[in-house]
């Protein structure tokens, strides 16, 4: 504790700017802090924060749309739909179809380029087959989501979970990738059953007067697919807007120092976790993101 020599109350202040920057020094995602709480009204805290370096975590349905038709890909099928009914109904990850979603701003701005490129009436072939490829795509886009969301919204996917997983290992064996994954999504919903990811996101603590943010719901989303003929356009939008906010609200973890901390707590588990299993998910997916109705047995 430096010694500061001031009176009450600035000896306080000068003392946890010392802290501060020390705390800092050690780790940048460590923030000192004096907080107040429901049950205390100033303790000295370290909030930490889970660095993310403005990864995307999106993950593609037009697989999945692909299979939801084939009553041949039953059984992969259900197995997709629990974990997406995971992910959008507990853990809080949004549809691109959802209105006023992030990603639903993102295709409506396609849409209006795209409307208006018509509108200047392009006489090239070439030109005119590639606005219609992606006016196909769009159409398509919003028919699959209209079906999906009802789908993924409804309770009783997650109620079924733990028999689909189960009866998708004892079946499918030869999947080892799609049944690791779904056993550890399946781990995850029965260690946390009611946790989101937005439970652990606490913009009000770290830089609280910063409105240009990347939020939570902007970097984590269902999209239509990675693969299409918007897949540049789609990226260079999303991250020509994120480069002009200084901020990402990451998951945080919360020291209070009004008793010594516990020493076997692990931080970030449950986010950890899940964004393993969102990447692999995601990867796997694109595996299988063909224009054709891909079977799981015909990875490109």
């Amino acid at each position: 504790m430096p010694v500061t020599g001031l009176p009450f109350p600035q000896n306080i202040y000068a003392t946890w700017q010392a802290l501060e920057k020390e705390v800092s020094a050690k780790d940048r995602n460590h923030h000192c802090m004096i907080l107040q709480d429901k049950g205390k009204k100033a303790v000295l805290s370290v909030v930490k924060t889970l660095d993310l370096s403005h990864c995307l975590f999106y993950i593609p349905v037009r697989p999945y749309w692909l299979w939801l038709q084939s009553a041949e890909q039953q059984r992969i099928t259900e197995l997709v739909t629990v974990i997406f009914a995971y992910l959008h109904q507990v853990v809080d990850i949004p549809f691109y179809a959802e209105n006023g979603s992030f990603m639903d701003y993102q295709y409506d701005t396609l849409e209006q380029w795209i409307s208006e490129a018509e509108d200047e009436r392009m006489s090239d072939d070439e030109d005119g087959e590639w606005r219609r490829q992606q006016e196909d795509t769009l159409y398509e886009l919003r028919r699959a989501g209209g079906h999906i969301m009802p789908v993924i919204k409804n309770p009783d996917w997650l109620l079924k979970m733990e028999q689909v997983v189960t009866d998708y290992r004892h079946r499918d064996s030869h999947q080892q990738e799609w049944e690791v994954l779904a056993i550890g999504f399946l781990q995850l919903y029965q260690q946390y059953p009611k946790r989101s990811l937005p439970d652990s996101i606490h913009p009000d603590l770290v830089y609280p007067d910063e409105e240009e943010r990347i939020r939570v719901e902007e970097y984590t989303s269902f999209y239509w697919s990675d693969h299409d003929c918007f897949e540049h356009e789609l990226m260079e939008m999303i991250n020509c807007s994120f480069q002009e906010r200084p901020v990402m609200d990451e998951p945080t973890a919360i020291y209070y120092f009004d008793n010594m901390p516990e020493t076997e707590r692990t931080d970030f588990d449950f986010e950890n976790r899940l964004f393993d299993l969102i990447e692999r998910l995601r990867d796997l997916l694109n595996a299988y993101d063909h224009e054709e109705r891909p079977s799981p047995l015909e990875c490109r």
